[in-house]
Protein backbone atom coordinates (compact mmCIF):
# COMPACT_ATOMS: atom_id res chain seq x y z
CA UNK A 1 0.00 0.00 0.00
CA UNK A 2 1.59 3.31 -1.19
CA UNK A 3 2.13 5.51 2.12
CA UNK A 4 3.59 8.74 0.19
CA UNK A 5 1.44 11.85 0.39
CA UNK A 6 0.17 13.43 -2.77
CA UNK A 7 2.75 16.06 -2.66
CA UNK A 8 5.71 13.30 -2.38
CA UNK A 9 4.28 11.69 -5.11
CA UNK A 10 4.61 13.98 -7.54
CA UNK A 11 8.19 15.25 -6.37
CA UNK A 12 9.49 12.29 -7.71
CA UNK A 13 7.02 11.87 -11.12
CA UNK A 14 8.84 15.45 -11.97
CA UNK A 15 12.26 14.41 -10.95
CA UNK A 16 12.86 11.90 -13.96
CA UNK A 17 15.08 12.49 -16.87
CA UNK A 18 13.93 15.31 -19.08
CA UNK A 19 13.23 12.91 -21.88
CA UNK A 20 10.84 11.35 -19.49
CA UNK A 21 9.17 14.27 -18.17
CA UNK A 22 5.26 14.39 -18.88
CA UNK A 23 4.90 17.73 -20.73
CA UNK A 24 1.15 17.71 -21.54
CA UNK A 25 0.82 17.80 -17.19
CA UNK A 26 2.76 21.00 -16.76
CA UNK A 27 0.94 24.60 -17.03
CA UNK A 28 3.74 26.90 -19.05
CA UNK A 29 2.35 31.02 -18.91
CA UNK A 30 4.61 31.66 -21.92
CA UNK A 31 2.48 29.61 -24.09
CA UNK A 32 0.10 31.41 -27.01
CA UNK A 33 -3.14 29.01 -24.72
CA UNK A 34 -3.49 28.34 -21.81
CA UNK A 35 -4.48 24.93 -19.62
CA UNK A 36 -7.86 25.46 -18.44
CA UNK A 37 -8.16 26.89 -14.83
CA UNK A 38 -5.46 29.02 -15.60
CA UNK A 39 -7.25 32.94 -15.79
CA UNK A 40 -5.58 36.20 -16.57
CA UNK A 41 -5.60 38.81 -13.97
CA UNK A 42 -6.52 42.52 -14.42
CA UNK A 43 -3.56 44.27 -12.64
CA UNK A 44 -5.35 47.52 -10.92
CA UNK A 45 -2.04 49.44 -10.29
CA UNK A 46 0.82 50.06 -12.56
CA UNK A 47 4.64 48.41 -11.99
CA UNK A 48 6.96 51.09 -11.29
CA UNK A 49 10.68 51.31 -11.81
CA UNK A 50 12.07 53.34 -8.57
CA UNK A 51 13.17 56.25 -9.82
CA UNK A 52 16.47 55.79 -8.53
CA UNK A 53 18.03 52.99 -10.79
CA UNK A 54 19.52 54.59 -13.83
CA UNK A 55 17.67 52.45 -16.54
CA UNK A 56 14.51 50.67 -16.92
CA UNK A 57 13.42 47.82 -14.75
CA UNK A 58 10.31 46.36 -16.60
CA UNK A 59 8.87 45.89 -19.95
CA UNK A 60 5.71 47.51 -19.62
CA UNK A 61 3.61 49.21 -16.35
CA UNK A 62 0.83 46.64 -16.55
CA UNK A 63 2.63 43.18 -17.18
CA UNK A 64 0.31 40.51 -17.77
CA UNK A 65 -0.38 38.31 -14.76
CA UNK A 66 -2.29 34.80 -13.79
CA UNK A 67 -3.87 32.89 -11.08
CA UNK A 68 -4.70 28.89 -11.04
CA UNK A 69 -7.44 27.43 -9.82
CA UNK A 70 -7.58 25.36 -6.96
CA UNK A 71 -5.10 27.82 -5.17
CA UNK A 72 -6.48 31.06 -4.36
CA UNK A 73 -4.04 34.07 -4.06
CA UNK A 74 -1.41 32.61 -6.03
CA UNK A 75 0.18 35.01 -8.48
CA UNK A 76 2.24 34.62 -11.53
CA UNK A 77 3.76 37.44 -13.64
CA UNK A 78 5.32 36.28 -17.14
CA UNK A 79 8.86 37.91 -16.97
CA UNK A 80 8.35 41.64 -16.68
CA UNK A 81 11.69 42.43 -16.94
CA UNK A 82 13.93 44.15 -19.43
CA UNK A 83 17.35 41.79 -20.37
CA UNK A 84 19.47 44.67 -18.43
CA UNK A 85 17.02 44.09 -15.09
CA UNK A 86 17.78 40.36 -15.46
CA UNK A 87 21.35 41.22 -15.20
CA UNK A 88 21.04 43.57 -12.57
CA UNK A 89 19.16 41.11 -10.64
CA UNK A 90 21.56 38.28 -11.02
CA UNK A 91 24.74 41.06 -10.06
CA UNK A 92 22.65 41.59 -6.93
CA UNK A 93 22.25 37.92 -5.26
CA UNK A 94 25.60 36.97 -6.97
CA UNK A 95 28.38 39.93 -5.69
CA UNK A 96 26.13 42.27 -2.93
CA UNK A 97 24.03 40.33 -1.09
CA UNK A 98 26.57 36.93 -0.95
CA UNK A 99 29.01 39.66 1.37
CA UNK A 100 28.79 39.51 5.44
CA UNK A 101 27.04 40.36 7.54
CA UNK A 102 24.68 38.24 5.24
CA UNK A 103 24.79 34.52 6.34
CA UNK A 104 25.67 31.94 3.71
CA UNK A 105 25.04 28.00 3.68
CA UNK A 106 28.52 28.50 4.25
CA UNK A 107 29.86 30.67 6.98
CA UNK A 108 29.80 27.80 9.65
CA UNK A 109 32.80 26.69 7.99
CA UNK A 110 35.13 29.20 6.39
CA UNK A 111 36.47 32.27 7.33
CA UNK A 112 34.42 33.84 4.50
CA UNK A 113 36.73 37.56 3.44
CA UNK A 114 34.14 41.12 2.77
CA UNK A 115 33.84 40.33 -0.46
CA UNK A 116 31.89 38.14 -2.23
CA UNK A 117 32.74 34.90 -3.83
CA UNK A 118 31.59 35.37 -6.84
CA UNK A 119 33.87 38.54 -7.26
CA UNK A 120 37.17 36.48 -6.02
CA UNK A 121 36.42 33.31 -8.12
CA UNK A 122 36.17 36.07 -11.02
CA UNK A 123 39.66 37.64 -9.84
CA UNK A 124 40.93 34.17 -9.61
CA UNK A 125 40.88 33.73 -13.41
CA UNK A 126 43.48 36.74 -13.71
CA UNK A 127 46.83 35.01 -13.52
CA UNK A 128 48.41 38.86 -12.98
CA UNK A 129 46.71 38.40 -8.99
CA UNK A 130 47.97 36.00 -6.45
CA UNK A 131 45.63 32.51 -5.71
CA UNK A 132 44.06 33.26 -2.74
CA UNK A 133 42.70 29.99 -0.47
CA UNK A 134 39.69 30.77 1.99
CA UNK A 135 40.14 29.16 5.45
CA UNK A 136 38.12 26.50 7.01
CA UNK A 137 36.91 27.03 11.06
CA UNK A 138 36.91 23.78 11.33
CA UNK A 139 39.95 23.37 12.81
CA UNK A 140 40.18 26.16 14.67
CA UNK A 141 38.52 28.05 17.89
CA UNK A 142 36.14 30.07 15.89
CA UNK A 143 34.12 27.13 14.92
CA UNK A 144 30.91 26.73 16.52
CA UNK A 145 30.68 23.27 18.60
CA UNK A 146 26.91 23.55 18.18
CA UNK A 147 26.98 22.97 14.27
CA UNK A 148 27.29 19.50 13.15
CA UNK A 149 30.33 18.87 11.31
CA UNK A 150 30.03 17.62 8.12
CA UNK A 151 31.63 14.47 6.67
CA UNK A 152 33.24 15.45 3.80
CA UNK A 153 36.86 16.60 4.20
CA UNK A 154 36.34 18.86 2.16
CA UNK A 155 34.91 21.23 4.72
CA UNK A 156 37.95 20.89 6.88
CA UNK A 157 40.67 22.12 4.83
CA UNK A 158 41.30 25.68 2.67
CA UNK A 159 39.63 26.04 -0.53
CA UNK A 160 39.49 28.48 -3.41
CA UNK A 161 36.79 31.14 -4.10
CA UNK A 162 35.64 28.92 -7.21
CA UNK A 163 35.33 25.83 -5.46
CA UNK A 164 33.06 27.13 -2.61
CA UNK A 165 30.98 29.24 -5.22
CA UNK A 166 30.45 25.35 -6.53
CA UNK A 167 28.72 24.86 -3.04
CA UNK A 168 26.74 27.87 -2.50
CA UNK A 169 23.36 27.08 -1.60
CA UNK A 170 21.95 29.51 0.06
CA UNK A 171 22.21 32.88 1.75
CA UNK A 172 19.88 35.01 4.21
CA UNK A 173 18.75 39.11 3.94
CA UNK A 174 18.10 41.34 6.54
CA UNK A 175 16.47 39.66 9.40
CA UNK A 176 18.91 36.18 9.55
CA UNK A 177 16.89 33.23 9.76
CA UNK A 178 17.93 30.11 11.60
CA UNK A 179 17.43 27.08 9.44
CA UNK A 180 18.11 24.82 13.39
CA UNK A 181 15.60 26.93 15.36
CA UNK A 182 13.25 27.84 12.23
CA UNK A 183 13.33 31.14 14.07
CA UNK A 184 14.74 34.47 12.89
CA UNK A 185 17.71 34.87 15.84
CA UNK A 186 20.49 35.07 14.11
CA UNK A 187 21.00 39.16 14.41
CA UNK A 188 19.83 41.39 11.81
CA UNK A 189 21.04 42.70 8.57
CA UNK A 190 20.22 45.71 6.50
CA UNK A 191 17.94 44.19 3.59
CA UNK A 192 19.18 45.39 0.13
CA UNK A 193 17.18 48.69 -0.23
CA UNK A 194 17.32 48.47 -3.81
CA UNK A 195 15.97 45.04 -3.93
CA UNK A 196 13.35 46.20 -1.10
CA UNK A 197 11.84 48.97 -3.51
CA UNK A 198 11.95 46.24 -5.94
CA UNK A 199 9.75 43.76 -3.61
CA UNK A 200 7.68 47.17 -2.45
CA UNK A 201 7.03 47.87 -6.10
CA UNK A 202 5.63 43.88 -6.78
CA UNK A 203 3.48 44.77 -3.95
CA UNK A 204 1.75 47.20 -5.11
CA UNK A 205 1.12 46.35 -8.76
CA UNK A 206 -0.45 42.60 -7.32
CA UNK A 207 -3.37 44.74 -4.61
CA UNK A 208 -6.66 43.85 -5.45
CA UNK A 209 -6.55 42.46 -8.98
CA UNK A 210 -9.63 40.76 -10.95
CA UNK A 211 -10.03 37.83 -13.17
CA UNK A 212 -9.95 39.43 -16.67
CA UNK A 213 -12.87 36.97 -18.20
CA UNK A 214 -15.03 37.54 -14.65
CA UNK A 215 -15.23 41.04 -12.56
CA UNK A 216 -14.01 38.89 -9.59
CA UNK A 217 -12.47 40.48 -6.90
CA UNK A 218 -8.70 38.55 -6.44
CA UNK A 219 -7.82 36.79 -3.01
CA UNK A 220 -5.19 39.74 -2.45
CA UNK A 221 -6.35 42.56 -0.41
CA UNK A 222 -3.79 43.14 1.38
CA UNK A 223 -2.48 46.60 0.83
CA UNK A 224 1.11 46.77 -1.31
CA UNK A 225 1.98 50.40 0.03
CA UNK A 226 2.24 49.07 3.55
CA UNK A 227 4.69 46.16 2.26
CA UNK A 228 8.07 45.88 3.30
CA UNK A 229 11.04 43.11 3.06
CA UNK A 230 12.30 42.44 6.26
CA UNK A 231 13.65 39.01 5.53
CA UNK A 232 14.38 37.05 2.25
CA UNK A 233 16.59 33.89 1.24
CA UNK A 234 18.29 33.58 -2.15
CA UNK A 235 19.01 30.17 -3.20
CA UNK A 236 21.66 29.15 -5.85
CA UNK A 237 20.33 26.02 -7.98
CA UNK A 238 22.87 24.22 -10.16
CA UNK A 239 21.39 21.71 -12.99
CA UNK A 240 20.57 18.88 -10.21
CA UNK A 241 19.62 20.73 -7.22
CA UNK A 242 16.16 20.45 -6.10
CA UNK A 243 14.22 22.11 -3.07
CA UNK A 244 11.74 19.77 -1.02
CA UNK A 245 7.90 20.22 -0.64
CA UNK A 246 7.61 23.17 2.14
CA UNK A 247 5.92 25.77 4.00
CA UNK A 248 7.20 29.54 4.96
CA UNK A 249 5.17 30.18 8.08
CA UNK A 250 7.98 31.28 10.98
CA UNK A 251 6.90 35.20 10.03
CA UNK A 252 4.34 37.15 12.89
CA UNK A 253 3.07 38.13 9.53
CA UNK A 254 0.79 35.87 7.48
CA UNK A 255 -1.35 38.15 5.62
CA UNK A 256 1.55 40.20 3.18
CA UNK A 257 2.28 37.78 0.14
CA UNK A 258 5.96 36.05 0.22
CA UNK A 259 7.72 37.43 -3.15
CA UNK A 260 9.85 35.98 -5.39
CA UNK A 261 11.73 36.28 -8.82
CA UNK A 262 13.78 33.81 -10.61
CA UNK A 263 16.60 34.15 -13.09
CA UNK A 264 18.62 31.87 -14.90
CA UNK A 265 17.75 28.17 -15.71
CA UNK A 266 13.57 27.06 -15.68
CA UNK A 267 12.08 25.05 -13.87
CA UNK A 268 9.13 22.55 -12.48
CA UNK A 269 7.36 24.03 -10.04
CA UNK A 270 4.51 22.53 -7.38
CA UNK A 271 2.24 24.42 -5.68
CA UNK A 272 -0.06 22.17 -3.28
CA UNK A 273 -2.58 23.13 -0.53
CA UNK A 274 -2.34 23.51 3.63
CA UNK A 275 -1.36 19.86 3.94
CA UNK A 276 1.01 17.41 1.49
CA UNK A 277 -2.45 15.11 0.77
CA UNK A 278 -3.22 18.15 -1.58
CA UNK A 279 -1.85 17.24 -5.40
CA UNK A 280 0.24 19.85 -6.26
CA UNK A 281 -0.15 22.04 -9.65
CA UNK A 282 3.07 21.80 -11.64
CA UNK A 283 4.09 25.54 -13.13
CA UNK A 284 6.92 26.04 -15.60
CA UNK A 285 8.98 29.38 -13.86
CA UNK A 286 11.20 30.63 -16.11
CA UNK A 287 14.25 33.39 -15.77
CA UNK A 288 12.40 36.57 -15.01
CA UNK A 289 9.58 35.33 -14.01
CA UNK A 290 7.88 36.33 -10.84
CA UNK A 291 5.37 34.60 -8.32
CA UNK A 292 3.40 35.94 -5.36
CA UNK A 293 1.75 33.82 -2.32
CA UNK A 294 -1.12 35.87 -1.14
CA UNK A 295 -3.90 34.90 1.01
CA UNK A 296 -4.90 30.96 1.11
CA UNK A 297 -1.57 30.43 -0.80
CA UNK A 298 0.36 31.64 1.77
CA UNK A 299 0.17 28.63 4.11
CA UNK A 300 0.68 26.85 0.62
CA UNK A 301 2.91 23.38 0.61
CA UNK A 302 5.12 24.03 -2.24
CA UNK A 303 8.44 22.72 -3.96
CA UNK A 304 10.74 22.41 -6.70
CA UNK A 305 11.58 18.80 -8.40
CA UNK A 306 13.29 19.88 -11.15
CA UNK A 307 16.16 22.25 -13.12
CA UNK A 308 15.88 22.06 -16.57
CA UNK A 309 19.26 22.19 -18.35
CA UNK A 310 19.92 24.51 -21.12
CA UNK A 311 17.32 27.06 -20.97
CA UNK A 312 18.62 30.15 -19.13
CA UNK A 313 18.23 33.22 -21.98
CA UNK A 314 20.70 34.34 -24.34
CA UNK A 315 20.34 37.88 -22.46
CA UNK A 316 21.94 36.19 -19.85
CA UNK A 317 24.61 33.53 -21.23
CA UNK A 318 26.37 35.41 -24.08
CA UNK A 319 29.69 36.55 -23.15
CA UNK A 320 29.35 40.13 -23.73
CA UNK A 321 25.60 40.80 -23.14
CA UNK A 322 26.06 42.82 -20.26
CA UNK A 323 29.02 44.70 -21.08
CA UNK A 324 27.34 47.79 -21.62
CA UNK A 325 25.08 47.62 -18.78
CA UNK A 326 24.81 50.96 -17.20
CA UNK A 327 26.28 49.20 -13.87
CA UNK A 328 28.99 47.17 -15.73
CA UNK A 329 31.78 48.96 -14.25
CA UNK A 330 30.79 48.25 -10.70
CA UNK A 331 31.24 44.44 -11.03
CA UNK A 332 33.24 41.45 -12.52
CA UNK A 333 33.06 41.50 -16.17
CA UNK A 334 30.18 39.76 -17.56
CA UNK A 335 31.91 37.07 -19.35
CA UNK A 336 32.55 35.53 -15.66
CA UNK A 337 28.53 35.16 -14.85
CA UNK A 338 27.32 34.12 -18.50
CA UNK A 339 29.17 30.24 -17.45
CA UNK A 340 27.33 30.32 -14.16
CA UNK A 341 24.03 31.66 -15.65
CA UNK A 342 24.44 28.59 -17.64
CA UNK A 343 24.06 26.50 -15.63
CA UNK A 344 22.38 27.66 -12.32
CA UNK A 345 18.82 29.01 -11.32
CA UNK A 346 19.38 31.46 -8.82
CA UNK A 347 15.51 32.74 -7.03
CA UNK A 348 15.10 35.24 -4.44
CA UNK A 349 12.17 35.80 -2.44
CA UNK A 350 11.28 38.06 0.35
CA UNK A 351 8.63 38.03 3.05
CA UNK A 352 7.18 41.06 5.81
CA UNK A 353 7.80 39.69 9.18
CA UNK A 354 5.54 41.96 11.12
Amino acid sequence: MDQQTAFRRAEKQYKVRDGLLDWSTVIDLSASSHTEGVHELCLAHDLCSPPALPFQLFTRTRPRAFTIDGHPGLIIIPNPFTDEAQRWLARKCLCDCTKPPNRTNLDPFFELPSTSLFTLASESNDTTRPQCLIDSRILSDSFDSTVTKPKDTFYSQPASPRALLDRLRWCTLGWQYNWTTKLYDLGVSEFDPELNELMQAIAVTITDPTREAANSCSDNTYDGTQYESHAGIINYYDERATMAGHVDKTEENMDAPLISFNIGLDCVYLIGGTTRDTVPTPVLLRSGDVLAMCGESRLAYHGVPKILANTSPACLTDLDAGNNDVVAGKYPQWQYFAPYLSTHRVNCNARKCL
